[in-house]
């Protein structure tokens, strides 16, 4: 049965409205007997509704204190008991009954760190992750709001890099994943909606660490023939994209992670040309 291999594991804060939705959603579903493990982080209110109301096999944890969501996915990984875990945001639900097609296809490859899947922004009315076959394939990294881990695999890997903060973990343990053979793949089947709040978000936060992320990601994992041109061009889009919507987070991340490269030289885990080529040329997800 599909509730012996999975868990949906499920990090919120100061979303409360948005965790609501997503646990109807999950019963609209009848996900009865899958266990549901949700971690709060901390937020600045207590739960304003009954989750025993919902018909739901629910673990709830509150924290005292604020580590972050990364922090709070590793540890949901570390007490997990079934094999794989659906890592859903509070603000993310699937919208189509094909996870147990999902759990089949992750059976048949022994050597899976993720499966992503098509990404929809219902509020906006488009798609933040498109599917591009019919199939699935494998591909780059993943869309961190709505995907599919391999335990084992994961943890195998260290789990997410903590030190990135808020952004680019997906993408991180993606590379270092491919290094050793552990492989994302895209499951077009399963329609996973995000609808992306805005509440809670700290939008010079995002901007400040997904631009210092870029920087290290480049830093750790492009090959060194290639490494200066990949941050130049970074560089280059930032500066451009931090006076097209004037936030200074964006070239200030990059600044600060110039600065502190060698702090974490120890990440370093360079692809060679041949890799790094076989890499891009995947979808990203």
């Amino acid at each position: 049965m599909i509730s012996n291999l999975l868990t949906i594991g499920i990090t919120t804060k100061n979303r409360w409205s948005d965790l609501e939705v997503t646990l109807q959603k999950l019963e609209e579903l009848q996900f009865y007997r899958i266990p549901i493990i949700i971690f709060d982080d901390n937020s600045d209110t207590i739960c304003p509704f009954d989750i025993k109301q919902f018909k739901l096999n629910i673990e709830f944890q509150r924290f005292n204190e604020s580590q972050g969501l990364i922090v709070r996915r590793n540890q949901l990984a570390k007490i997990i008991k079934t094999k794989y875990y659906l890592s859903l945001d509070d603000d993310s639900y699937p919208v189509s009954d094909a996870l147990e097609s999902a759990i089949i296809f992750a059976e048949s490859h022994n050597n899976l760190l993720c499966i992503s899947f098509p990404i929809y922004n219902p509020v906006l009315g488009q798609y933040q992750n498109q599917s591009f076959e019919k199939s699935p394939y494998q591909v780059r990294a993943f869309i961190g709001c709505g995907h599919l881990l391999h335990i084992d695999n994961f943890l195998k890997l260290g789990g997410y890099r903590e030190t990135l903060i808020h952004q680019g973990e997906e993408m991180d343990i993606a590379a270092r994943g491919f290094q050793k053979e552990f492989y994302c793949y895209h499951f077009p089947s399963l329609l996973i909606h995000h609808t992306a709040s805005n509440e809670g978000r700290n939008w010079h936060r995002m901007d400040f660490y997904g631009s210092r992320n870029n920087v290290f990601w480049n830093d750790w994992f492009v090959p060194n023939e290639l490494k200066l041109y990949k941050q130049l061009r970074t560089l280059i889009s930032r500066l451009i994209l931090t006076v097209k919507v004037r936030r200074l987070g964006l070239i200030k991340g990059e600044i600060w992670a110039f600065k502190n490269l060698e702090k974490y030289a120890e990440y370093r885990h360079t692809m060679s040309l041949k890799l790094y080529s076989d890499w891009t040329k995947l979808r990203f997800s």
